[in-house]
Formats: structure tokens, sequence, C-alpha cells
């Protein structure tokens, strides 16, 4: 396919990982076999385009993938395809942290720099435009690993001079979720972004998101990444709902669900403890019970 479209447009490159994409000149487009082109857009009629989109992917990062692990997540999230590499693999938890900056002047490679210099987990970034694209954490922290996003935040602001604002989306187990929560946390920073805060947590975003028209797939899928690995708990869900509704009160729970007090707060431990999300805690707390409650749609 790529010799015939040369033949097409004669002034028609390709994009190796030692150039930078000239976006005002070209519009840049993946072929099947990922191969990253770029036509001058002064010689493409509106017809032309039309048909360079239905027989290729319209390339929408303004930077190409660094790495061997960036090209395969630039597979998953914008040509809708898992390598086959990422199937096999014994893949790790991940989560995607969606940033956005206020100025479209900076260099990526500066900017990949700092983030990897930052993050102490296997990281990729990608870029969606010129000022927003998502850094990909893969492997789960521990408390030796943890990074505030606060301090992050504080560091980029002062190297770059701009403001940057990042949404963090919550972690996922499979592969096969990465697509759809790409989309997803990339809409969720769009709806929450009005919000004052530099960083925001998929935890905190929630009851912000429940104010949206949004859609049944989309409340489901809140309601699934927040139960996770328990939502099929009936015991431990009606457990978690009744300690919420005694305003978190063990010994009120425990008596309304006729149990000893060390019991009910022993499943209330699990929860957190399997989740991450502290039900003790506020933002915990209101993510959880919305979410139980909208369960009970389906």
């Amino acid at each position: 396919m790529l010799e015939q479209l040369q033949q097409m447009f004669p002034n028609l490159v390709t994009n190796t990982n030692e150039t930078k994409m000239d976006t005002i000149t070209y519009k840049w487009y993946v072929t099947n076999e990922n191969d990253i082109i770029g036509v001058p857009k002064d010689e493409l009629t509106e017809r032309e385009t039309k048909i360079l989109e239905i027989l290729l992917t319209p390339y929408k990062a303004s930077q190409p993938p660094t790495t061997e692990r960036e090209k395969l997540w630039m597979d998953i999230l914008f040509q809708k395809e898992i390598p086959k590499k990422m199937m096999e693999d014994d893949f790790s938890p991940f989560h995607f942290v969606y940033f956005s900056l206020s100025d479209e002047s900076i260099d990526p490679e500066s900017f990949r720099e700092a983030i990897r210099g930052l993050f102490p987990q296997k990281t990729s970034i990608l870029w969606e435009n010129n000022h927003e694209g998502v850094i990909i954490q893969e492997e789960a922290q521990t408390m030796e690993d943890f990074v505030s996003y606060s301090e992050i935040i504080e560091v980029l602001t002062t190297d770059f001079y701009m403001n940057i604002k990042l949404f963090v989306g919550p972690t996922l187990l499979h592969i096969q979720q990465a697509l759809d929560f790409y989309g997803w946390i990339k809409k969720c920073y769009h709806l929450t972004r009005w919000h004052n805060h530099d960083v925001l947590h998929y935890i905190e975003a929630i009851p912000y998101l429940f104010l949206h028209d949004i859609s049944d797939k989309e409340q489901q899928m809140i309601t699934n990444s927040i139960l996770n690995d328990v939502k099929n708990d009936e015991e431990l869900l009606k457990t978690v709902q009744v300690f919420l509704e005694s305003n978190s009160n063990t010994t009120l729970a425990a008596k309304k669900m006729y149990m000893h007090r060390n019991s009910l707060q022993y499943r209330v431990d699990k929860f957190i403890e399997k989740t991450g999300i502290d039900v003790k805690q506020f933002d915990g707390a209101i993510a959880v019970y919305l979410c139980l409650l909208m369960r009970t749609k389906w």
C-alpha cells in the first residue's frame, strides 16, 4: 500500500523515531502495516482527504511513539487493536493519567524526559494533540513507590513555566479494558476540567460525573471500576452500604446487620483492602455509596 500511496502522492513522507512531525504542512495517517505517513495538505483535495480517511487511520497524536512499548499502546488506543504480545504477556495492573498543558509550544522530548524522571514505574506517553495526551503507568504502586501527583505538578510547572492539569484514572487489571477506558477517562477529564484543582483523581470525580447526562454504559463503567473485584460479593456490598448509611458508625451498623462489631469491621476492612478505596474517608464513601445505589438499576 505504501508504494501505491507514494505514486499517488510523490511528496508523501514517512515518519521515523528520529524525525519530528510537521502537523502544519502535513496530514498524518497510519497504514494497515502501522507505517506513519504524512501527505502535504496543499496537495489534498476534499475528495482525496475523505478517501484517505476511509482507507487509512488518521494519526491523532502530534508526536510519534519513541519506544516499542509506546508503539504497542498506540496500536491499542489509536488503532483499536490489541497486539498479540500484549495479550500473551503476564500483564500488570495499569492506569491512565490524562494531562493537559496550557502552552502548546512545549518540547515533547523535554516533557517526556521530565515525566520519566518523576515516575518510578514503567511509563509510556502518547500525545492526543499539541497540548494533551496520556501517561500510561504500568505495575501497581507500593507505598515505597508512591508518587504525589501534586508534587509532580509543582515540579513540572516550575520546569516548564506553564499550567498543567492531571486526571488520574482508576487501576485497571485487564488489557481488554484499555480502549474503552481510555476514551472514558478522556471524557471524564473534559467533563470535570472546570474543577479548580490541578490534580483530580477518579474517585474524587465520581460525584461530578453523575451530575452530567452520561449513558447507562458509562454509569455501569463507573460502577464496575469502583466496585471492581467485589462487585459480585453481595454480602460484602450490603455490609458496606449499611455501614455508610449508618454514618460510618460501626456499632450502629453492626446492630442493624445483627453482627458482632468486630465482624462488621473486618468486612469493611476487607472491602478497603480489595478495592483500594477508603470508605471511612469522605471521597471514598460518597463514590462507593453512589455506585451501590446505581447498581440497583441493572
